[in-house]
């Protein structure tokens, strides 16, 4: 799998198409549709919920990234959207398994040392 840079999704919210994409050097997230930027932000802080407007219709955007990756889309009705990048999402299961894995082999070798 090669590396990418910048990860993307496109979702349907609102009867509108919307792109999401993640700058992995910048960690600029950005919510856009139809060319036309909705949400841009740098993601420094670890957690963040901001308000965003889709189609004239307000819904709360919220981004973890402190352990595991989560980005989900919510309005008055509930959860819209899970999570807005999948891909982003599984890579940040698979290091954390992969970093307790080797941790714990490291301590087993100490034990057995």
């Amino acid at each position: 799998m090669a590396f990418e840079r910048i990860q993307k999704q496109t979702h349907t919210i609102a009867d509108k198409t919307v792109l999401v994409s993640y700058d992995r050097f910048t960690t600029r997230f950005e919510i856009k549709s139809e060319e036309e930027v909705i949400y841009s932000s740098l993601v420094l802080i670890p957690i963040k919920k901001p308000t965003i407007l889709i189609n004239n219709q307000q819904f709360t955007l919220s981004i973890f990234w402190l352990i595991l990756w989560k980005s989900q889309l919510v309005n008055d009705d509930g959860v819209v959207i899970k999570e807005l990048l999948q891909r982003r999402r599984k890579k940040s299961i698979g290091l954390l398994i992969y970093f307790a894995l080797i941790s714990s082999v490291k301590i087993g070798i100490g034990l057995v040392a």
